[in-house]
């Protein structure tokens, strides 16, 4: 007993210097209690944890487990009431005045204006911001210009499946208090640049550069050279956009973790180079630390140009807390400098912890840290050898084993959010990635420098040939035949078996890492048995979509809620959702009015658009969908009617075997209080 005791002991005090590294972990589980949970709930586990702390063998550790998920709380509700603004609480169609802040495009290529100082007629609280969508060749005005447009606007909608993503969410953590499109032209009043504040006058540059780019590299290949550096995404094209994704080269359009990793580390050697050449320098003065800080420099001025979009502010504390580290005589790449890089992003900006990029980068970073960590001496030796074979052979295994557990690190995410694995990621990755750092990023830092004295002319030729390669490397592996595997929606609970498991085999060391195999296990086996609606509604009830006798989803109608279809097909494991197809596979009679048929548990559905309803339409053991009835008909069906629709973006329903049918409804974020603004 004794013997055991001592061990345990052991394991304890070997693993203490980790406990730090589950800081951030607990920050995140407080945001999610006050953002998902609410705040009654998580001030509850937070007492909890913090009363714990009275018992002395644990009482340190507990006690600052306790201040971690008291600290997301806070940082979630200080967050909350930073960006609370009105949202539209009805439709608004009418005039609308405002300043470009903003001007991008929509997935569909169209051009889109961000507004603020809005101004509409006959809206009491006006909201902070509104985006508007124009028509395809109208003129476009400049950011900091004020415009007056007649426009459509809508509250943002919230998930199109319960479950889904929730646009709702991420409007609201950006003031964003209306959604819609332009009716006409746009008129302008042109406003010059003196007269905008700094931010929007960046904004601005940063436009005139995208637009200089696409002009002189011109096609595809400028309009990604214009995403790489000042993040301006709107003039690829679709095409492209979708090689790139089916690839699995998407993550070179946002400007991440990789850009500004690339960057920085290229500015440092260069200047450390540099500077080592003249001796007296060298001698002199510690280069390494002058170049970190110069490195440093440069990827701050890439975050303000490249628009500082949140992934790039992710990057750029994580590549911050690395070069301040190297000053600081300290690791540059650790798993306590991550954590450190968590913390400070999760309590300015707790709403990136539900953001598919935040989840993705960090846990690349992780794994590979861990992954290095852990084969250490198999470096070490094969630096000591020597020799040019010996270290292009290293460069191919480095970047086969960077691309393999960053592949693995973000699988699990890519799958729980986009619902789809890219099968030739890897062979792509290996072929593109070097490219990025050895030929695009060194082009791109050429081109600054050079740029001031009219000499980038032949620089960019050469990044457009560079870009023109990634882009056949896209073409190729995207065009594959499998080259996209689908991936059922899966639970929340089902994403949290994994990242526990994978946090624990990453943070711990020695073989009680082991042990975080099993609830790894456990997400996947219950990815595996994860169920799918039978029915779903959209919350307006213009489309629903049913299962047939074959397990696959039809659409009711061929052209309403394209984006709600596509969610539903494509969380329905379909790799690429083809609509066309699943409403020609409908099983129900559908009209404009209503749609009747028969669930897998042959019960009668009968889903009344509109009318009144008919003898027949509400028989014994049938359930009546009836979305502009609030009194049930006077009979034996199940009524489903406009109280469950009110203030709902969507309504799933599933028929367990021999048992009462189970809904479940989707509603725009509300903040998890009564008092949002609306």
């Amino acid at each position: 007993m004794a013997e055991r005791r001592d061990s345990v002991k052991r394991l304890w005090r070997g693993q203490a210097r980790r406990f730090a590294l589950w800081f951030p972990v607990l920050v995140g589980l407080g945001i999610w209690l006050r953002l998902d949970a609410g705040i009654v709930t998580g001030m509850a586990v937070g007492a909890v944890l913090l009363s714990l702390a009275f018992f002395r063998p644990v009482r340190t550790h507990v006690f600052w487990a306790g201040v971690a998920v008291v600290a997301g709380i806070a940082a979630a509700e200080m967050r909350l009431a930073d960006v609370a603004a009105p949202i539209l609480d009805a439709p608004y169609r009418g005039e609308v005045a405002g300043r470009v802040i903003l001007v991008d495009a929509t997935v569909a290529g169209a051009p889109r204006l961000t507004l603020d100082r809005v101004a509409m007629e006959d809206v009491a609280r006006l909201p902070a911001t509104l985006r508007v969508s124009l028509r395809r060749g109208r003129a476009v005005p400049r950011v900091g210009d004020r415009v007056q447009v007649f426009a459509v606007l809508a509250a943002p909608r919230g998930p199109a499946e319960p479950g889904g993503f929730d646009f709702s969410r991420k409007a609201y953590f950006d003031r964003l208090g209306g959604v819609g499109y332009a009716i006409g032209d746009v008129r302008a009043v042109p406003v010059e640049s003196g007269a905008l504040p700094l931010r929007l006058r960046i904004d601005r540059l940063r436009g005139e550069i995208a637009a200089s780019l696409r002009a002189r590299i011109g096609g595809t290949e400028g309009a990604i050279a214009a995403a790489l550096v000042v993040g301006d995404r709107s003039g690829i094209p679709a095409q492209a956009r979708d090689a790139l994704r089916d690839s699995g080269l998407a993550h070179l359009l946002a400007i991440s973790g990789l850009h500004v990793g690339l960057l920085g580390a290229l500015v440092y050697w260069v200047v450390r180079l540099a500077l080592a050449l003249p001796p007296q320098i060298s001698e002199r003065f510690a280069i390494r630390k002058v170049a970190a800080v110069c490195a440093l420099v440069a990827v701050a001025f890439y975050l303000v140009m490249s628009g500082a979009s949140v992934a790039t502010q992710r990057a750029f504390v994580m590549a911050a807390v690395a070069l301040l580290a190297i000053v600081f005589d300290r690791g540059a790449v650790t798993m306590r400098g991550l954590a450190v890089a968590a913390v400070l992003i999760l309590l300015f900006r707790p709403e990136s912890l539900f953001e598919a990029g935040f989840q993705m980068s960090f846990a690349a970073v992780a794994v590979l840290v861990a992954g290095y960590d852990a084969t250490r001496d198999f470096w070490r030796e094969r630096a000591q050898r020597g020799g040019i074979v010996t270290r292009l052979s290293s460069g191919v295994l480095a970047t086969a084993m960077t691309s393999i557990l960053a592949g693995v690190a973000t699988a699990p995410f890519a799958a729980y959010h986009f619902n789809r694995l890219v099968i030739w990621g890897l062979p792509a990755n290996l072929l593109a990635t070097p490219l990025m750092g050895l030929w695009i990023m060194p082009c791109i830092l050429l081109a600054a420098i050079l740029s001031p004295f009219g000499l980038e002319g032949p620089v960019l030729t050469v990044l457009g040939i560079g870009i023109g390669f990634i882009l056949g490397v896209a073409e190729w592996f995207g065009g594959m035949e499998g080259a996209v595997a689908g991936a059922v929606a899966a639970s929340p609970l089902t994403l949290f078996c994994i990242v526990f498991g994978g946090l624990w085999v990453t943070i711990w060391r020695g073989r009680v890492r082991l042990a975080g195999i099993a609830p790894v296990a456990l997400g996947l086996f219950l990815w595996s048995e994860a169920p799918r609606p039978d029915l779903i509604i959209a919350g307006d009830a213009a489309l629903i979509a049913g299962r047939g006798e074959d397990g696959r989803l039809w659409v009711s109608r061929s052209r309403a809620e394209t984006y709600a279809a596509q969610t539903w097909l494509r969380r329905d494991g379909e790799a690429r959702p083809d609509r066309a197809a699943a409403h020609a596979r409908r099983e129900w009679s559908c009209t404009k009015r209503r749609c009747r048929g028969w669930t897998g548990e042959d019960r009668r559905i009968v889903f009344l658009r509109e009318g009144d309803v008919r003898p027949g339409d509400c028989g014994k053991g049938a359930i009546l969908i009836a979305p502009h009835l609030r009194t049930a008909p006077d009979s034996a069906c199940l009524f489903i009617g406009a109280d469950a629709f009110d203030g709902a973006s969507a309504l799933a329903l599933d028929w367990p075997a021999r048992e009462a049918p189970v809904m479940r409804t989707a509603h725009p974020f509300q903040a998890g209080r009564d008092d949002q603004p609306r």
